[in-house]
């Protein structure tokens, strides 16, 4: 079984990790919840795309 993956984007960001975060600055993503979503998201793509081959 082949899956393809047609785009994925990943954004990043390269900074001094210790610098002090201006007041303002949002707050740290929760990468727990992010890695939870993307997973989530991802379990949900496939699932669609085994169900779309499944009706061909």
């Amino acid at each position: 079984m082949t899956i393809e993956v047609r785009q994925m984007v990943i954004k990043s960001s390269v900074g001094d990790e210790h610098a002090p975060a201006p007041a303002d600055a949002p707050r740290a993503p929760d990468l727990r919840q992010f890695r939870e979503e993307l997973l989530a998201e991802c379990e949900a793509l496939l699932e669609s795309k085994l169900r779309d081959m499944a009706e061909r």
